[in-house]
Protein backbone atom coordinates (compact mmCIF):
# COMPACT_ATOMS: atom_id res chain seq x y z
CA UNK A 1 0.00 0.00 0.00
CA UNK A 2 1.66 3.43 -0.86
CA UNK A 3 1.15 6.78 1.01
CA UNK A 4 -1.27 8.22 -1.06
CA UNK A 5 -5.06 8.14 0.05
CA UNK A 6 -7.09 9.86 -2.92
CA UNK A 7 -10.78 11.41 -1.92
CA UNK A 8 -12.08 12.73 -4.79
CA UNK A 9 -14.10 10.26 -6.28
CA UNK A 10 -17.59 11.21 -5.95
CA UNK A 11 -17.02 14.67 -5.17
CA UNK A 12 -18.62 17.17 -7.51
CA UNK A 13 -16.61 18.02 -10.54
CA UNK A 14 -16.46 22.10 -9.57
CA UNK A 15 -14.65 21.26 -7.11
CA UNK A 16 -10.73 20.77 -6.67
CA UNK A 17 -8.78 18.56 -6.28
CA UNK A 18 -5.88 19.54 -4.11
CA UNK A 19 -2.46 17.49 -3.25
CA UNK A 20 -1.00 18.11 -0.10
CA UNK A 21 2.71 16.61 0.10
CA UNK A 22 5.46 16.21 3.31
CA UNK A 23 8.49 16.96 1.64
CA UNK A 24 11.90 15.46 1.85
CA UNK A 25 14.53 16.12 4.56
CA UNK A 26 18.10 16.57 3.54
CA UNK A 27 20.41 17.07 6.65
CA UNK A 28 23.51 14.98 8.24
CA UNK A 29 20.64 13.13 10.34
CA UNK A 30 16.46 12.73 11.22
CA UNK A 31 15.31 10.27 12.89
CA UNK A 32 10.91 9.97 13.23
CA UNK A 33 10.27 10.59 16.57
CA UNK A 34 6.55 10.41 16.37
CA UNK A 35 6.94 13.00 13.68
CA UNK A 36 4.51 13.89 10.91
CA UNK A 37 3.34 16.72 9.51
CA UNK A 38 0.63 17.97 11.82
CA UNK A 39 -0.30 20.91 9.89
CA UNK A 40 -0.47 19.39 6.37
CA UNK A 41 -2.97 16.42 8.38
CA UNK A 42 -4.90 19.26 9.87
CA UNK A 43 -5.21 21.49 6.33
CA UNK A 44 -6.42 18.01 4.80
CA UNK A 45 -9.68 17.11 7.55
CA UNK A 46 -10.22 21.08 6.70
CA UNK A 47 -10.01 20.65 2.75
CA UNK A 48 -11.92 17.95 2.66
CA UNK A 49 -14.75 18.67 5.29
CA UNK A 50 -15.48 22.13 2.90
CA UNK A 51 -15.75 19.91 -0.40
CA UNK A 52 -12.69 19.58 -1.99
CA UNK A 53 -10.98 16.92 -3.04
CA UNK A 54 -7.87 15.45 -1.19
CA UNK A 55 -4.74 13.39 -2.10
CA UNK A 56 -1.77 13.03 0.02
CA UNK A 57 2.01 12.28 -0.46
CA UNK A 58 4.56 11.38 2.10
CA UNK A 59 8.07 11.83 0.90
CA UNK A 60 9.20 10.63 4.33
CA UNK A 61 6.72 7.58 4.82
CA UNK A 62 9.09 4.90 6.41
CA UNK A 63 6.73 1.86 4.94
CA UNK A 64 7.42 2.20 1.15
CA UNK A 65 7.80 -1.04 -0.13
CA UNK A 66 9.29 0.66 -3.83
CA UNK A 67 12.00 2.40 -1.53
CA UNK A 68 12.59 -0.68 0.56
CA UNK A 69 13.14 -2.63 -2.01
CA UNK A 70 15.44 -0.16 -3.99
CA UNK A 71 19.30 -1.69 -4.07
CA UNK A 72 20.79 2.41 -3.46
CA UNK A 73 18.41 3.20 -0.29
CA UNK A 74 20.05 2.46 3.26
CA UNK A 75 17.22 1.05 4.76
CA UNK A 76 15.52 2.33 7.84
CA UNK A 77 14.19 0.75 10.92
CA UNK A 78 11.48 0.20 13.06
CA UNK A 79 12.03 1.15 17.13
CA UNK A 80 9.77 0.99 19.86
CA UNK A 81 6.35 2.69 19.97
CA UNK A 82 5.65 3.62 16.68
CA UNK A 83 8.98 5.52 16.17
CA UNK A 84 12.07 4.70 14.04
CA UNK A 85 14.97 5.36 11.33
CA UNK A 86 13.98 6.78 7.70
CA UNK A 87 15.39 5.03 4.67
CA UNK A 88 17.68 7.33 3.13
CA UNK A 89 20.26 7.79 0.17
CA UNK A 90 24.05 9.69 0.70
CA UNK A 91 23.72 13.46 -1.67
CA UNK A 92 26.30 15.30 -1.69
CA UNK A 93 26.73 18.04 0.72
CA UNK A 94 25.88 21.53 0.44
CA UNK A 95 29.16 23.91 -0.37
CA UNK A 96 28.71 25.39 2.80
CA UNK A 97 29.65 22.38 4.53
CA UNK A 98 32.43 21.65 2.09
CA UNK A 99 34.04 21.33 5.05
CA UNK A 100 32.38 19.89 7.91
CA UNK A 101 33.03 16.00 8.74
CA UNK A 102 29.65 14.86 8.23
CA UNK A 103 27.90 12.85 5.51
CA UNK A 104 24.92 13.99 4.28
CA UNK A 105 21.60 12.31 3.05
CA UNK A 106 18.66 12.57 1.81
CA UNK A 107 15.39 11.38 3.97
CA UNK A 108 12.57 9.37 2.75
CA UNK A 109 11.07 7.61 -0.17
CA UNK A 110 13.23 6.55 -3.33
CA UNK A 111 12.79 9.35 -6.23
CA UNK A 112 11.34 6.89 -8.57
CA UNK A 113 8.55 5.83 -5.76
CA UNK A 114 7.74 9.23 -5.71
CA UNK A 115 7.54 9.57 -9.16
CA UNK A 116 5.32 6.76 -9.54
CA UNK A 117 2.91 7.84 -6.89
CA UNK A 118 2.48 10.90 -8.70
CA UNK A 119 2.07 10.10 -11.89
CA UNK A 120 -0.59 7.55 -10.70
CA UNK A 121 -3.05 10.85 -9.48
CA UNK A 122 -5.32 12.72 -11.25
CA UNK A 123 -3.98 15.95 -12.09
CA UNK A 124 -4.55 18.46 -9.06
CA UNK A 125 -5.92 21.92 -9.10
CA UNK A 126 -3.61 23.08 -6.55
CA UNK A 127 -0.54 21.51 -4.61
CA UNK A 128 0.35 22.45 -1.33
CA UNK A 129 3.84 21.58 0.16
CA UNK A 130 4.68 22.22 3.85
CA UNK A 131 7.89 22.70 5.69
CA UNK A 132 9.53 22.32 8.49
CA UNK A 133 12.87 23.20 10.08
CA UNK A 134 14.31 26.44 8.22
CA UNK A 135 17.49 24.39 7.37
CA UNK A 136 15.83 21.45 5.77
CA UNK A 137 14.71 23.80 3.21
CA UNK A 138 16.89 21.83 -0.04
CA UNK A 139 14.22 18.55 0.70
CA UNK A 140 11.73 21.80 0.12
CA UNK A 141 12.98 22.55 -3.25
CA UNK A 142 14.07 19.26 -4.67
CA UNK A 143 10.63 17.84 -3.63
CA UNK A 144 9.18 21.15 -5.85
CA UNK A 145 11.04 20.76 -8.60
CA UNK A 146 9.73 16.32 -9.01
CA UNK A 147 6.18 18.39 -8.47
CA UNK A 148 7.17 20.62 -11.25
CA UNK A 149 8.49 18.02 -13.60
CA UNK A 150 5.31 15.88 -13.08
CA UNK A 151 2.70 18.34 -12.83
CA UNK A 152 4.61 21.40 -14.73
CA UNK A 153 1.01 23.72 -15.34
CA UNK A 154 -0.18 23.33 -11.29
CA UNK A 155 0.20 25.81 -8.90
CA UNK A 156 2.00 24.87 -6.25
CA UNK A 157 2.15 26.63 -2.44
CA UNK A 158 4.66 26.50 0.42
CA UNK A 159 3.76 26.97 3.97
CA UNK A 160 4.73 25.51 7.14
CA UNK A 161 7.56 26.59 9.01
CA UNK A 162 10.56 27.76 7.19
CA UNK A 163 7.97 29.45 4.75
CA UNK A 164 6.81 31.61 7.70
CA UNK A 165 10.17 32.33 8.85
CA UNK A 166 12.07 32.77 6.01
CA UNK A 167 9.57 34.16 3.80
CA UNK A 168 12.04 35.85 1.33
CA UNK A 169 14.34 33.24 1.23
CA UNK A 170 11.48 30.81 0.45
CA UNK A 171 10.57 33.28 -2.28
CA UNK A 172 13.90 33.01 -3.89
CA UNK A 173 15.07 29.36 -3.20
CA UNK A 174 12.12 27.02 -3.74
CA UNK A 175 10.45 27.53 -7.08
CA UNK A 176 7.01 27.50 -5.85
CA UNK A 177 4.16 30.16 -6.99
CA UNK A 178 3.28 31.48 -3.76
CA UNK A 179 4.55 31.95 -0.30
CA UNK A 180 1.40 31.00 2.16
CA UNK A 181 1.98 33.16 5.20
CA UNK A 182 -1.38 34.20 5.98
CA UNK A 183 -3.19 33.58 8.75
CA UNK A 184 -4.99 30.15 8.62
CA UNK A 185 -8.62 31.76 8.43
CA UNK A 186 -8.03 33.76 5.49
CA UNK A 187 -7.09 30.34 3.22
CA UNK A 188 -10.73 30.01 2.19
CA UNK A 189 -10.80 33.37 0.32
CA UNK A 190 -7.29 32.49 -0.85
CA UNK A 191 -8.86 28.97 -2.56
CA UNK A 192 -11.62 30.84 -4.02
CA UNK A 193 -9.29 32.71 -5.62
CA UNK A 194 -7.21 30.61 -7.34
CA UNK A 195 -10.03 27.56 -7.64
CA UNK A 196 -13.40 29.55 -7.93
CA UNK A 197 -14.61 26.83 -5.76
CA UNK A 198 -15.89 28.35 -2.15
CA UNK A 199 -15.54 26.17 1.19
CA UNK A 200 -18.66 25.28 2.78
CA UNK A 201 -17.06 25.57 6.62
CA UNK A 202 -14.99 28.45 7.01
CA UNK A 203 -16.23 29.19 10.42
CA UNK A 204 -13.90 26.12 11.07
CA UNK A 205 -11.46 27.64 10.00
CA UNK A 206 -11.05 30.88 12.11
CA UNK A 207 -10.16 28.91 15.36
CA UNK A 208 -8.32 25.88 16.51
CA UNK A 209 -10.95 24.55 18.95
CA UNK A 210 -13.61 24.57 16.15
CA UNK A 211 -11.15 22.14 13.48
CA UNK A 212 -11.98 18.60 13.12
CA UNK A 213 -9.63 16.30 14.02
CA UNK A 214 -6.70 15.62 11.60
CA UNK A 215 -7.37 13.50 8.56
CA UNK A 216 -4.87 10.75 10.33
CA UNK A 217 -6.74 8.45 7.42
CA UNK A 218 -4.89 10.16 4.92
CA UNK A 219 -1.25 8.05 6.56
CA UNK A 220 -0.54 4.86 5.03
CA UNK A 221 -1.05 2.23 8.30
CA UNK A 222 -0.27 4.71 10.88
CA UNK A 223 1.88 3.60 13.81
CA UNK A 224 0.80 6.01 16.33
CA UNK A 225 -1.19 9.06 15.97
CA UNK A 226 0.07 12.78 16.33
CA UNK A 227 -2.20 14.83 19.29
CA UNK A 228 -2.64 18.52 19.51
CA UNK A 229 -4.96 19.26 22.30
CA UNK A 230 -3.53 23.08 22.41
CA UNK A 231 -1.80 26.04 19.84
CA UNK A 232 0.49 28.03 20.95
CA UNK A 233 1.65 28.58 24.54
CA UNK A 234 1.06 31.10 27.02
CA UNK A 235 5.32 31.76 27.80
CA UNK A 236 7.28 33.87 25.26
CA UNK A 237 10.97 31.84 25.64
CA UNK A 238 13.32 34.12 23.34
CA UNK A 239 14.82 31.11 21.76
CA UNK A 240 11.31 29.77 20.50
CA UNK A 241 9.23 30.72 17.29
CA UNK A 242 5.97 29.72 18.94
CA UNK A 243 4.84 32.51 20.02
CA UNK A 244 5.24 34.13 16.36
CA UNK A 245 3.54 31.26 14.67
CA UNK A 246 0.80 30.94 16.80
CA UNK A 247 0.40 34.28 18.85
CA UNK A 248 -3.07 33.10 20.30
CA UNK A 249 -3.09 30.33 22.94
CA UNK A 250 -6.16 27.88 22.18
CA UNK A 251 -7.69 24.28 23.41
CA UNK A 252 -9.16 21.58 22.47
CA UNK A 253 -12.35 20.78 25.14
CA UNK A 254 -12.38 17.57 26.57
CA UNK A 255 -15.21 15.91 24.94
CA UNK A 256 -13.10 16.36 21.76
CA UNK A 257 -9.41 15.09 22.96
CA UNK A 258 -11.13 12.09 24.56
CA UNK A 259 -13.18 11.14 21.22
CA UNK A 260 -10.36 11.70 19.03
CA UNK A 261 -8.20 9.42 20.94
CA UNK A 262 -10.66 6.99 21.01
CA UNK A 263 -11.18 7.16 17.44
CA UNK A 264 -8.16 6.23 16.38
CA UNK A 265 -7.47 3.52 18.00
CA UNK A 266 -11.06 2.16 16.97
CA UNK A 267 -10.53 2.78 13.92
CA UNK A 268 -6.98 2.01 13.20
CA UNK A 269 -6.06 -0.30 16.28
CA UNK A 270 -3.64 2.69 17.47
CA UNK A 271 -1.70 2.12 20.86
CA UNK A 272 0.41 5.12 20.39
CA UNK A 273 -0.18 8.46 20.83
CA UNK A 274 1.94 11.51 20.79
CA UNK A 275 1.48 14.94 22.13
CA UNK A 276 2.78 18.03 20.14
CA UNK A 277 1.47 20.80 22.67
CA UNK A 278 4.22 23.20 23.44
CA UNK A 279 2.19 23.81 26.76
CA UNK A 280 0.35 20.13 27.37
CA UNK A 281 -0.54 19.98 30.86
CA UNK A 282 -0.69 24.49 31.92
CA UNK A 283 -4.59 25.64 32.37
CA UNK A 284 -5.42 22.18 31.40
CA UNK A 285 -8.00 21.22 34.34
CA UNK A 286 -10.98 21.77 32.31
CA UNK A 287 -9.76 19.69 28.78
CA UNK A 288 -6.89 17.57 28.57
CA UNK A 289 -7.02 16.69 32.37
CA UNK A 290 -10.92 14.90 31.84
CA UNK A 291 -10.16 13.60 29.22
CA UNK A 292 -7.35 11.04 30.63
CA UNK A 293 -9.59 10.68 33.81
CA UNK A 294 -12.42 8.86 31.72
CA UNK A 295 -9.45 6.94 29.98
CA UNK A 296 -7.70 5.79 33.08
CA UNK A 297 -11.16 4.40 33.89
CA UNK A 298 -11.65 2.97 30.57
CA UNK A 299 -8.12 1.10 30.74
CA UNK A 300 -8.05 0.71 27.08
CA UNK A 301 -4.20 -0.35 27.35
CA UNK A 302 -2.76 2.96 24.93
CA UNK A 303 0.58 4.83 25.38
CA UNK A 304 1.58 7.90 25.48
CA UNK A 305 4.15 9.92 24.89
CA UNK A 306 5.19 13.71 25.12
CA UNK A 307 8.32 14.51 22.90
CA UNK A 308 7.92 18.47 23.13
CA UNK A 309 8.56 18.25 26.46
CA UNK A 310 6.13 18.88 29.85
CA UNK A 311 6.47 22.31 32.27
CA UNK A 312 7.88 20.97 35.21
CA UNK A 313 5.68 23.81 37.32
CA UNK A 314 2.59 21.71 36.23
CA UNK A 315 3.35 18.62 37.77
CA UNK A 316 2.27 18.43 40.69
CA UNK A 317 1.27 14.64 42.83
CA UNK A 318 -2.29 15.03 41.10
CA UNK A 319 -1.09 15.43 37.31
CA UNK A 320 1.87 12.69 38.20
CA UNK A 321 -0.76 10.49 39.39
CA UNK A 322 -2.96 10.77 36.76
CA UNK A 323 -0.40 10.33 34.06
CA UNK A 324 0.65 7.66 35.62
CA UNK A 325 -2.76 6.07 35.32
CA UNK A 326 -3.70 6.76 31.73
CA UNK A 327 -1.07 4.91 30.17
CA UNK A 328 2.03 7.89 30.07
CA UNK A 329 5.43 6.24 28.93
CA UNK A 330 7.35 8.73 28.01
CA UNK A 331 7.61 11.63 29.77
CA UNK A 332 10.05 14.30 29.00
CA UNK A 333 10.74 17.44 30.85
CA UNK A 334 12.16 21.53 29.81
CA UNK A 335 14.29 21.73 32.52
CA UNK A 336 16.69 23.82 30.33
CA UNK A 337 19.43 24.71 32.76
CA UNK A 338 20.12 25.14 36.48
CA UNK A 339 21.63 28.78 36.18
CA UNK A 340 19.28 30.82 37.83
CA UNK A 341 20.00 33.70 35.85
CA UNK A 342 19.42 31.88 32.89
CA UNK A 343 16.16 30.41 33.68
CA UNK A 344 15.23 34.52 34.53
CA UNK A 345 16.34 35.42 30.98
CA UNK A 346 15.13 32.51 29.00
CA UNK A 347 11.18 33.18 30.17
CA UNK A 348 11.37 31.81 33.58
CA UNK A 349 9.17 28.99 33.49
CA UNK A 350 11.42 27.32 36.07
CA UNK A 351 12.25 28.58 39.92
CA UNK A 352 14.88 26.76 42.72
CA UNK A 353 13.50 23.10 43.65
CA UNK A 354 10.99 22.71 40.74
CA UNK A 355 12.85 20.17 39.27
CA UNK A 356 13.47 18.50 42.37
CA UNK A 357 10.13 18.44 43.43
CA UNK A 358 8.71 17.34 39.88
CA UNK A 359 10.87 14.32 39.38
CA UNK A 360 10.26 13.77 43.58
CA UNK A 361 6.24 13.89 41.99
CA UNK A 362 7.02 11.07 39.17
CA UNK A 363 8.70 8.46 40.76
CA UNK A 364 6.18 8.82 43.77
CA UNK A 365 3.29 8.37 40.98
CA UNK A 366 5.14 5.02 39.55
CA UNK A 367 7.17 6.27 36.70
CA UNK A 368 11.19 4.56 36.36
CA UNK A 369 13.99 6.41 35.86
CA UNK A 370 14.57 5.67 32.12
CA UNK A 371 11.15 6.77 31.19
CA UNK A 372 12.02 10.32 32.41
CA UNK A 373 14.26 12.40 29.63
CA UNK A 374 15.49 15.78 30.66
CA UNK A 375 15.88 18.27 27.83
CA UNK A 376 18.48 21.17 28.84
CA UNK A 377 19.81 23.38 26.11
CA UNK A 378 23.08 23.71 25.03
CA UNK A 379 24.99 26.11 23.07
CA UNK A 380 22.60 29.19 23.37
CA UNK A 381 24.50 32.97 23.38
CA UNK A 382 26.24 33.50 26.14
CA UNK A 383 25.57 30.08 27.97
CA UNK A 384 28.70 28.39 29.77
CA UNK A 385 29.26 24.92 28.38
CA UNK A 386 30.28 24.47 32.56
CA UNK A 387 27.30 25.27 33.40
CA UNK A 388 25.59 23.15 30.86
CA UNK A 389 27.98 20.02 31.84
CA UNK A 390 27.01 20.74 35.66
CA UNK A 391 23.55 20.45 34.76
CA UNK A 392 24.20 16.95 32.71
CA UNK A 393 25.61 15.66 36.01
CA UNK A 394 22.39 17.00 38.29
CA UNK A 395 20.01 15.05 35.84
CA UNK A 396 22.09 12.25 35.21
CA UNK A 397 22.01 11.90 39.59
CA UNK A 398 18.28 11.68 39.55
CA UNK A 399 18.20 9.04 37.85
CA UNK A 400 16.84 10.62 34.73
CA UNK A 401 17.89 11.03 31.49
CA UNK A 402 19.81 13.85 30.16
CA UNK A 403 19.18 15.30 26.65
CA UNK A 404 20.88 17.87 25.39
CA UNK A 405 18.88 20.54 23.11
CA UNK A 406 21.43 21.96 20.32
CA UNK A 407 20.64 25.78 19.86
CA UNK A 408 19.57 26.05 16.83
CA UNK A 409 19.12 30.21 15.87
CA UNK A 410 15.44 31.15 14.68
CA UNK A 411 14.85 34.00 12.67
CA UNK A 412 12.10 36.11 14.34
CA UNK A 413 13.24 35.23 18.09
CA UNK A 414 14.07 37.52 20.10
CA UNK A 415 17.55 35.79 20.39
CA UNK A 416 17.97 36.08 16.62
CA UNK A 417 20.11 39.16 17.50
CA UNK A 418 22.11 37.86 20.01
CA UNK A 419 22.62 34.72 17.34
CA UNK A 420 23.62 36.90 14.66
CA UNK A 421 25.67 38.50 16.33
CA UNK A 422 27.85 36.06 17.66
CA UNK A 423 27.96 33.53 14.93
CA UNK A 424 30.91 33.55 12.80
CA UNK A 425 28.88 31.90 9.85
CA UNK A 426 25.97 34.01 7.99
CA UNK A 427 22.93 33.14 9.22
CA UNK A 428 20.80 35.55 8.08
CA UNK A 429 21.65 34.93 4.44
CA UNK A 430 22.19 30.62 4.52
CA UNK A 431 19.31 28.93 6.54
CA UNK A 432 21.42 25.75 6.13
CA UNK A 433 23.51 27.44 9.31
CA UNK A 434 20.88 26.96 11.44
CA UNK A 435 21.17 23.21 11.30
CA UNK A 436 22.06 22.63 14.91
CA UNK A 437 24.60 19.81 14.08
CA UNK A 438 26.90 22.13 12.49
CA UNK A 439 26.39 24.82 15.64
CA UNK A 440 26.86 27.95 14.10
CA UNK A 441 26.76 29.64 17.18
CA UNK A 442 30.27 28.96 18.28
CA UNK A 443 32.80 30.92 20.14
CA UNK A 444 36.05 30.49 21.45
CA UNK A 445 34.61 29.87 24.95
CA UNK A 446 32.09 26.95 23.60
CA UNK A 447 33.60 26.03 20.11
CA UNK A 448 32.08 22.85 17.92
CA UNK A 449 34.25 20.43 19.65
CA UNK A 450 33.12 21.51 23.37
CA UNK A 451 29.23 20.62 21.96
CA UNK A 452 30.68 17.35 21.11
CA UNK A 453 32.55 16.65 24.06
CA UNK A 454 29.33 17.81 25.86
CA UNK A 455 26.93 14.89 23.96
CA UNK A 456 29.34 12.63 24.57
CA UNK A 457 29.03 13.25 28.42
CA UNK A 458 25.07 13.16 28.04
CA UNK A 459 25.46 9.69 26.14
CA UNK A 460 27.54 8.11 28.67
CA UNK A 461 24.81 9.31 31.83
CA UNK A 462 21.97 7.94 29.43
CA UNK A 463 24.15 4.63 28.97
CA UNK A 464 25.27 4.48 32.37
CA UNK A 465 21.75 4.45 33.55
CA UNK A 466 21.00 1.50 31.31
CA UNK A 467 23.86 -0.35 32.74
CA UNK A 468 26.56 1.06 29.85
CA UNK A 469 30.02 2.52 31.52
CA UNK A 470 30.63 6.17 31.63
CA UNK A 471 33.79 7.72 30.41
CA UNK A 472 35.37 10.52 31.64
CA UNK A 473 34.68 13.73 30.09
CA UNK A 474 37.60 16.86 29.89
CA UNK A 475 34.48 19.10 28.91
CA UNK A 476 34.82 21.53 32.01
CA UNK A 477 38.69 21.30 31.48
CA UNK A 478 39.26 21.59 28.20
CA UNK A 479 39.90 25.35 26.54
Amino acid sequence: MTSIHNSYAGIMSKAPFILLVNPWIRDFAAFDLWAKPMGLLMLGALLRQGGCGVAFVDCLSRHDPATENAPDVLPGRDRPHGTGKYHRMRVAKPEVFSGFPRTYYRYGIHPDSLRSQLTALPVPDLIWVTSAMTYWYEGVKETVAVLREVFPAVPVWLGGIYAALCPAHAGKAIGADEIVTCPQGDLPDRVRAATGFTLSNRVAWRHFRTSPPPALDLLSHPAYAPLLTSRGCPFRCPYCASGVLYPAWERRDASAIHGEIVAWHRRYGVLDFAFYDDALLLHAETSLKPALEQLAVEDRGLRFHTPNALHIRALTPDWCRLLHAAGFKTIRLGLETLAEDEHRRWGGKVLTGMFETAMKNLFDAGFAPEQIGVYLLCGVPGQSRHEVARAIRAVARTGARPRLAEYSPVPRTPMWEDARRIAPFDIEGEPLFHNNSFFACRRPDFTYEHMKELKLMAGDHDREGRGGALRPSRVETNG
